[in-house]
């Protein structure tokens, strides 16, 4: 706890230097539940800063700021959402305010822009999850590739590219794993592909799609409190969705956004994040209650090449995914 109120403390007086009321825009796919435990500590340490929110889905939020950057009218300070293509495409049009967060000096290459334009903040991770009660533990699909089974006909949920950045990375993710044919043998074996997370969890849970690919964060709290589920932790690779933070250029105070996201690299604040079920991107942090450490699995390979080529190929890939399960 002391450790806690230094490092709060510490911001707070960086902050004393500024006068008047201030106001910081947070665009964030993170759900509420994590909003709420992450709110104390930005309060503690910028007690006379006002933060405000605007929580939806990867894709919503970055709808949100195009028309914003459209029309010339930023509201936005930070952006902290699960789309890491998107902010490389912001990077490319100069619309972020680099800042290297000293607590995020260590880490790993790949979730750092070398720029310092966008850091990764949180690490959430995409899974097969099954309603074993619907489906025998013997039946479980080991992988992604196992979807397209016969077997599992009429079975398998996903959520909507188009509407939810981290399905847009797990599609991006497996098209370039196993092609697009893989999608198409999806589609015929009558995958659901709708809506977010929290819709395909539904349909598991209901029984109306017992298998999902659905990101853990979703699933370890329904686990918790005993919903008939089971993790499968793919054997071609459970896909993580490095989600960064980042400030944008348009920011009316540069000097406050930049403390503000140091914040969120303090160890106590990523305990906070991992309490909300996901991983820290900080070396040596423990896995969310529930799950792997992240050292027991086996992880899609996340690379720099893979992020620039998702880039330039997000409106085809959207397109192609389209057409595939029209």
């Amino acid at each position: 706890m002391r450790r806690l109120l230094l490092g709060f403390c510490a911001l707070a007086l960086a902050a004393c230097g500024d006068t008047g009321a201030n106001e910081v825009w947070i665009y964030t796919s993170i759900y509420p539940r994590v909003i709420e435990k992450l709110e104390p500590a930005l309060q503690t340490a910028f007690p006379d800063v006002t933060f405000r929110w605007y929580q939806k889905g990867s894709e919503q939020v970055a709808a949100r700021i195009n028309a914003e950057i459209a029309s010339g009218d930023v509201l936005c300070d930070l952006l902290m959402t699960s789309d890491p293509f998107y902010y490389a495409q912001l990077k490319d049009r100069g619309l972020l305010l680099p800042h290297a967060s000293p607590g995020a000096a260590d880490l790993p290459e790949g979730l750092r822009d070398p720029d310092n334009a966008f850091t990764t903040v949180r690490v959430p991770l995409m899974v097969i999850v099954v309603n074993h009660d619907r489906v025998p533990i013997a039946d479980h699909p080991a992988s992604f590739k196992a979807l397209v089974d016969p077997k599992y006909k009429g079975k398998v949920s996903m959520g909507d590219p188009l509407k939810s950045g981290t399905n847009f990375t797990t599609v991006a993710a497996l098209s370039k794993l196993y092609g697009w044919e893989y999608f198409e043998a999806l589609h015929g074996n009558g995958v659901v592909s709708q809506g977010g997370n929290s819709a395909v969890l539904h349909r598991i849970e209901t029984g109306e799609r017992p298998i999902g690919v659905i990101l853990l964060e979703n699933v370890l709290p329904r686990i918790a409190k005993g919903a008939p589920l089971t993790i499968v932790y793919p054997a071609d690779g459970a896909i993580p969705i490095p989600s960064p933070v980042a400030i944008m250029k348009s920011t009316s105070d540069p000097e406050l956004a930049k403390r503000v996201q140091d914040l969120f690299f303090l160890p106590e604040v990523q305990a906070a994040i991992v309490e909300g079920h996901m991983y820290s991107p900080l070396p040596n942090f423990a896995p969310p209650n529930g799950g792997r450490p992240w050292e027991d699995l086996e992880i899609y390979p996340w690379t720099a090449a893979f992020v620039d080529q998702v880039k330039r190929e997000r409106n085809a890939i959207k397109k192609r995914f389209l057409d595939v399960m029209r």
